[in-house]
């Protein structure tokens, strides 16, 4: 009785955090817009992405083109536009922060409040690494002073500095975004200490990682090489220098070899100890008899309604609501010659005709009924039944 009652609380709460959203994102043929709840068009499909960012209610269009960016309110409509908006570059103290550059700024803005941070450096990427952030940056240049002048002595303009190369640093997982090291780097290999089951060994894991790579978040490190050409730097896990060394055209291997030396631990690659123990195996219990291979009967569940596709004999495919275990609300028909896949997890509709870009809209959760302007139902062969 309890948990149907948590049930219900939750259906309720869910139900009503989707009736104040009266906007939704679609797509046609690829391209995202905004729909309102009737069917009446926000903004024509004419950019690259959209993202809901749930916690704000708030609809992200993004093209990452000379066109402004788009954040738009799902429950007021209220727009503002930017130069470009980059969602979930990166969760400081685990809440999620999209970057934002806009008339010259750059700052990093909250996916959960208002909360903004400035940014000093010109960041243009970011990666959580352990405890810290990873961030791509291009440094500032300083502007040279000319010595020359003209003929008359009046000074010649200063000599245009190439634009600086892209390389990256390491930051505090904090709202100051602390600089930790002077320097920057290329690529980082991360260190683990072995296991507590295999301590013995004295073995160190090591993880070789190049700044392009978009992997899930690493557990904190123990070490941590910092590379940029032939110089390497060697930082334990609190961010504190071990050691500088140079070592030309070096491999895994070598660098490997290197931090052993200085860390005086063996050290192997993550890789080579792939060794997982094998899946446990639930023994009978003892003395267990004929009775313990006795089911106890399930007791007939209540129906819940649910969503669901189904081919029809011309070639169409229906989208239906089965309300009861009788009564089956058929809701559209999209025409022989397209597919239509049901996400039953977003309550979204995706059609596909070949040679075409996929279009996606949504679907209210308890009626079904879509959210996509009328204007686009005949180009996706869409029969409202």
């Amino acid at each position: 009785m309890q948990k149907l009652f948590i049930l219900f609380i939750l259906t309720i709460a869910f139900h009503l955090a989707n009736a104040q959203q009266k906007y939704f994102p679609f797509s046609i043929n690829d391209k995202h817009g905004i729909t309102d709840t009737l069917g009446n068009e926000a903004i024509k499909p004419i950019y690259k992405y959209s993202q809901f960012i749930e916690a704000k209610n708030q609809i992200y269009l993004q093209d990452y083109s000379s066109k402004s960016d788009l954040i738009f309110d799902a429950k007021t409509g209220a727009k503002q536009l930017f130069e470009a908006v980059y969602n979930n570059q990166v969760k400081i103290m685990g809440v999620p922060y999209t970057r934002i550059t806009n008339k010259g700024k750059r700052y990093l803005l909250s996916e959960e409040s208002s909360k903004t941070i400035n940014l000093t450096e010109e960041y243009t990427d970011f990666k959580n690494v352990g405890d810290y952030i990873v961030a791509k940056y291009y440094p500032k240049r300083i502007p040279s002073k000319s010595t020359q002048v003209d003929k008359n002595g009046i000074p010649l303009p200063p000599k245009i500095e190439p634009m600086p190369e892209e390389t990256s640093t390491i930051l505090a997982n904090d709202e100051n975004l602390k600089r930790l090291i002077k320097g920057s780097f290329d690529s980082y290999t991360l260190m683990y200490k072995e296991k507590e089951a295999k301590e013995d060994d004295g073995l160190v894991h090591v993880e070789l990682i190049k700044i392009e790579d978009y992997n899930k978040p690493t557990p904190n490190f123990d070490f941590i090489l910092l590379t940029k050409g032939n110089s390497h730097n060697l930082y334990n896990g609190k961010m504190i220098l071990i050691k500088t060394f140079v070592l030309a055209k070096a491999t895994e291997e070598m660098l490997l070899a290197a931090s052993k030396k200085i860390i005086g631990q063996n050290l192997v690659s993550s890789y080579q100890d792939n060794n997982f123990p094998p899946p446990m195996v639930m023994a009978a219990p003892v003395g267990a008899g004929p009775k313990a291979t006795v089911q106890k009967i399930k007791e007939k569940e209540p129906f819940k309604p649910f969503f669901y596709t189904q081919e029809l004999a011309n070639g169409n495919t229906l989208f239906a609501l089965q309300e009861t275990e009788e009564i089956s609300n058929h809701i559209l028909e999209v025409k022989s010659g397209a597919k239509l896949y049901l996400d039953k997890k977003n309550h979204s509709l995706t059609i596909s005709v070949e040679g075409k870009e996929s279009s996606e809209f949504s679907f209210n959760p308890a009626t079904g009924v879509i959210y996509l302007p009328k204007v686009y139902f005949k180009q996706l062969g869409i029969t409202i039944i």
